[in-house]
């Protein structure tokens, strides 16, 4: 082969593959371009679709509810409705309703339930369907929140001072959320808790979350090494009695004068 035609062949190569490489570069662009406009289509179609929020589906849920919360529940649904939902709940439901109904809605249940027949599954589902219907638009709005998982199913709740504390702090949040920190200052100067007291104060004024979190965090410490003494004075009085100890003995070895 002259040099001729091996320069000829040489040059031919080079464009096919200037060619090829041409073309696949534009199918590279096709395909970066196709995946763009998937992507876009999908986030488009993703924030087009609301976002499905938590309901109720089940009314053995209500027992879930803090009792606030269930009350208002109990107020919006109709007397008919609750009546059947109490005549087909089992007792932990029935317990839990009559505990947050006022005299006057017991009564009324009392003096009608002796009226009703025999409750059909469909009656039952409606009545049913309709509470939860009052519940889930509550939840909604935000006047509820959503029921305690390991609540549900009891007649009351397994800890009552941790119920009472649930339901202060979260009226507390939810004041927050609903109105602005500004409608926690007569809250920050009645509340009983010093914890409590002094963070609501510092929350009212404006303080930035690092340190709000360092005072809370100091005073929390401090709160617990008085609250960890007060125990240790009481074990050492109950020893004292146990052991037959004078009083005296006892002031003089427990507080000692400085």
């Amino acid at each position: 082969m002259s040099t001729k035609n091996l320069s000829d062949l040489l040059d031919a190569m080079l464009d096919d593959s200037a060619l090829d490489q041409a073309a696949e570069d534009v199918r590279r662009r096709e395909e970066q371009e196709r995946q763009r406009q998937e992507a876009a289509l999908a986030a488009k179609k993703q924030a087009a679709t609301p976002e499905a929020k938590p309901q109720l589906d089940d009314v053995d849920q209500l027992t879930g509810l803090i009792e606030p919360d269930l009350r208002q529940v109990l107020g919006g649904a109709a007397p008919d409705d609750l009546l059947v939902v109490l005549a087909t709940a089992g007792d932990a439901l029935q317990r839990r309703i009559l505990r947050n109904l006022s005299p006057d809605s017991v009564g009324w249940l009392r003096a009608n339930l002796v009226h009703m027949d025999h409750v059909t599954d469909h009656e039952r589902d409606q009545a049913r369907a309709k509470v939860l219907k009052v519940a889930n638009k509550l939840l909604a709005a935000g006047e509820i929140g959503l029921p305690e998982a390991d609540a549900i199913g009891q007649a009351a709740p397994p800890d009552e001072e941790r119920k009472q504390m649930r339901e202060l702090l979260v009226d507390l949040v939810r004041i927050a959320e609903q109105s602005g920190a500004e409608a926690l200052t007569e809250l920050a100067e009645s509340a009983g808790e010093p914890l409590l007291q002094q963070g609501l104060a510092r929350v009212v004024e404006g303080t930035d979350a690092d340190t709000l979190k360092a005072e809370l965090t100091a005073h929390r410490k401090e709160l617990e090494h008085r609250y960890a003494k007060r125990l240790e004075w009481m074990a050492e009085a109950l020893l004292a009695i146990g052991r037959g100890e004078s009083a005296e003995a006892f002031d003089a070895r427990v507080f000692p004068k400085e």
